[in-house]
């Protein structure tokens, strides 16, 4: 019994490690912009009612660590179109494609071919196999990562930081995608950027949200000021929005 509540801690422990790499913390005036590999993207903000550290924890969806996710900054008030040298343009995904089938192999290893060998009749044999194919994938992964990295906008030195985390602590590897996407640092605002790149029907499906966001901007200023009274136009031209696409 004592060795069944172990193994059972040891997947939950995986688990966990994998979820706590997952998370990250954003500031108020922050959201992430993720995308399906068929560049369809979707906006996301953190926790809007618990914070820590004075951040909002953020975690992305933990059954699609395939997916690249970017942070971006907003302003929170009426910004003109981005000027051209301002406006971002993703990353190609072709990379992110390639690396798609290493991350769902590394992840077969640990949660599927690992507790199959520790719950099992399988034993050793599963363990042994899940342990060799996490190895194979990870190392091929980051051998990839390491010749496109040029194209993935790392250096050398975050190359070599990747692999070490990903070989030394398995269930990071699985967010091999999002460390990797997550160290672009777009500069065109979140706003501006979601208008853009997401589709008419989605944009406006998140606007109630993006709304939300600038009730509680509004709630923490104080009235009067600037800020404020622009704060209050902006939220008024976003409901404007929202009612004329609904």
């Amino acid at each position: 019994m004592i060795a069944f509540h172990a193994e059972i801690l040891l997947v939950a422990a995986m688990a966990g490690l994998y979820l706590y790499d997952s998370a990250r913390l954003l500031h108020s005036n922050e959201g992430v912009l993720a995308a399906t590999l068929g560049s369809r993207w979707s906006l996301h903000f953190g926790a809007e009612h618990y914070t820590l550290r004075g951040k909002e924890p953020f975690l992305p969806n933990p059954l699609l660590p395939h997916r690249p996710a970017f942070r971006l900054r907003w302003k929170q008030q009426m910004v003109a179109a981005a000027p051209a040298s301002q406006r971002w343009t993703p990353p190609s995904f072709d990379p992110y494609k390639v690396l798609a089938p290493f991350i769902w192999l590394m992840a077969l290893s640990l949660f599927g071919l690992i507790p199959a060998g520790l719950f099992s009749r399988y034993g050793n044999v599963a363990i042994a196999a899940g342990i060799l194919l996490f190895y194979a994938a990870a190392l091929l992964a980051l051998a990839y990562v390491w010749f496109k990295r040029g194209a993935l906008q790392l250096t050398g030195r975050q190359v070599g930081a990747l692999a070490f985390e990903s070989l030394t602590c398995p269930p990071f590897a699985l967010n091999l995608v999002r460390h990797i996407s997550w160290r672009n640092a777009p500069s065109e605002e979140l706003d501006s950027a979601s208008r853009r790149l997401l589709r008419k029907d989605d944009w406006t499906a998140t606007l109630p949200t993006v709304i939300k966001r600038i009730d509680n901007a509004i709630a923490w200023e104080n009235e009067g000021t600037p800020r404020a009274l622009a704060l209050g136009e902006y939220h008024a031209a976003l409901s404007r929005e929202f009612t004329s696409n609904t």
